[in-house]
């Protein structure tokens, strides 16, 4: 997976934001439970890949994901299979079944990333791979956007395990990775890299809160 991801040129994600903005999970749980009309809409907006989706209503999206019934990270069998398909390059099934699980989790970075490269290797038409480009592209943009990594109280917000990797190799184009070490106070996983000339850290943290009060429940 990690040749798949350094191999991608991610022209269109958003450059790591100067001043970075900041994450209020209560109120995205808030409106997940008590604003469900809008939260549908919002929704509704980044399934139909509306041209004027701004930057916050992903985020709803996604990390709203995180408060919702379906939110089942590491569960879903599915899920689990994509990425063997796709390596005994069964590219059809790949893509039907990422196609599956885009209906209950629409905000998951494997199963864009897979509905993207199969349709891509099944000839389908752009018009087909490019929404899921654009999705996939604008979760990691904004990951990117509310942190850089480089401390704990700028960490990378993800609610999957999973979508580190796909924002270390994909997003900060990382292809040397050490070690991982989480951090069960702050509960941020820290992950020792290479650093390059674009990203000059030797530590990438992630918070992982979110996955991991789930996870304990």
């Amino acid at each position: 997976m990690k040749k798949i991801f350094a191999s991608i040129v991610l022209s269109a994600v958003t450059l790591l934001a100067a001043a970075q903005n900041i994450l209020d999970f209560k109120t995205i749980e808030d409106v997940v439970k008590n604003e469900k009309e809008y939260f549908n809409d919002i929704m509704q907006i980044y399934r139909n890949d509306d041209p004027m989706i701004r930057i916050d209503d992903i985020a709803l999206v996604y990390y709203g994901h995180a408060f919702t019934e379906a939110y089942n990270p590491g569960n879903n069998e599915n899920e689990k299979a994509i990425k063997e398909l796709y390596e005994q390059g069964k590219y059809e099934e790949a893509y039907n079944t990422a196609v599956k699980v885009l209906e209950t989790n629409p905000v998951s970075l494997n199963a864009l990333f897979y509905a993207w490269r199969t349709a891509e290797s099944t000839g389908k038409d752009k018009s087909i791979s490019q929404p899921y480009v654009k999705k996939y592209l604008g979760i990691i943009g904004m990951i990117m956007e509310y942190g850089d990594g480089k401390r704990t109280d700028t960490a990378l917000k993800v609610i999957c395990p999973d979508d580190q990797d796909h924002v270390l190799y994909s997003g900060l184009k990382l292809t040397q990775e050490y070690s991982r070490q989480l951090d069960t106070e702050t509960l941020c996983n820290i992950i020792s890299v290479e650093p390059t000339e674009e990203y000059n850290s030797r530590r990438v943290y992630f918070d992982l809160s979110l996955y991991l009060m789930h996870a304990a429940k």
